[in-house]
């Protein structure tokens, strides 16, 4: 089903607000949300909708948070996210970062208290607009085995980074995982199989089947599982966030709130060299990078987002592209609200 870009976020952003949250809530929420399912991260988009708000039904999101800066000394600040919508206390955060590298020439906030805040990229690409280069981690819930484990012990911990180019941005945002949790659900809801090295089994085997994942596998091996742990040693340990099993899971724990932790790093290059200087240099590396001779059965090198980039482009105009189950279940929560989600005008 395609639906239009902006009646998706007119739908979001109304369930939202009749759920409950305020509205720079609801509206960075409802962005960061919808903006994945543009770049076809559908496994970050609206199919997320339906689990923020039972937690806000639930009284385990603050509706209306006040996040705030707890202690800020030079480039670092820490801030409590007050439990808000990951969404709405993340660019809060990000704003602070900007602040602090416009100042000291680079910004490090640490979040605490903070919940599940979508696709990490969207934070970076912010940065990105600004001229700045953006780093995001944020450590999730345990749902990943650590290398040689039968077991989970690590969120899927995403690691993102932007930087600003004359052609465009750079944009890399990947989870620690094989695969995100949000894939599987995905799989699920279409009742397809998934790669064996995506997840495993109560017992800690290899499985096709999405219903009997109990656990996701680390990418690349040993050496997701360290950087994993190394996102977890930076948003959670060091932020004073939840750490690994005492975050509160998103999904099946409806008694607590969850305590992310997000580490945001903002850089303004003028601090470095010339601004000028800076645009010329990495002008210069996208262009090496897209030089590169394409191997049999691609058409050319890609940088970094670029996909992502031009899916937007295309969906804002001719519209999102979503599953008939995730807009079954968009419908269903819209009833519940009084929030209809038009479908095929295009």
């Amino acid at each position: 089903m395609t639906l239009p870009a902006e009646e998706l976020r007119r739908f979001a952003e109304g369930v939202l607000r009749a759920a409950g949250a305020d509205e720079v809530s609801a509206r960075s929420t409802s962005q960061v949300l919808l903006d994945a399912d543009l770049k076809g991260i559908h496994s970050h988009g609206l199919v997320r909708l339906p689990i923020y708000v039972r937690r806000l039904e639930h009284g385990l999101v603050n509706p209306a948070p006040s996040p705030r800066v707890l202690d800020e000394r030079g480039a670092v600040a820490v801030i409590d996210g007050d439990h808000g919508l990951g969404p709405r206390v993340g660019l809060f955060a990000v704003e602070k970062a900007k602040e602090l590298a416009k100042r000291e020439g680079v910004g490090v906030v640490g979040v605490r208290r903070s919940s599940h805040f979508g696709a990490a990229g969207y934070y970076t690409e912010v940065l990105a607009q600004e001229g700045m280069l953006g780093l995001a981690l944020t450590n999730a819930e345990p749902d990943v085995v650590p290398f040689g484990g039968k077991k989970p012990a690590l969120g899927t911990n995403p690691i993102a980074f932007a930087a600003p180019a004359p052609q465009g941005i750079i944009l890399v945002d990947l989870a620690t995982s094989q695969a995100a949790m949000g894939k599987v659900f995905m799989a699920r809801a279409k009742n397809t199989r998934i790669p064996l090295d995506w997840g495993v089994d109560e017992d800690g085997f290899p499985t096709d089947d999405p219903h009997r994942v109990k656990a996701l596998l680390p990418l690349g091996g040993a050496k997701g599982y360290a950087l994993a742990l190394m996102v977890e040693v930076l948003a959670g340990v060091l932020t004073g966030a939840g750490i690994t099993q005492s975050i509160g899971r998103m999904y099946d724990d409806w008694h607590r709130p969850q305590n992310v932790g997000h580490l945001f790093i903002a850089v303004e290059p003028s601090f470095f060299l010339p601004k000028e200087d800076f645009q010329r240099r990495v002008a210069w590396l996208w262009d090496q990078i897209k030089a590169t001779p394409p191997a049999p059965g691609f058409s050319e090198v890609l940088i970094p987002g670029e996909r992502e980039f031009r899916l937007r482009g295309e969906r804002l105009i001719h519209g999102v592209p979503l599953e008939e189950a995730v807009v079954r279940s968009l419908q269903e929560l819209g009833r519940r609200y009084g929030m209809t989600l038009e479908v095929g005008h295009v």
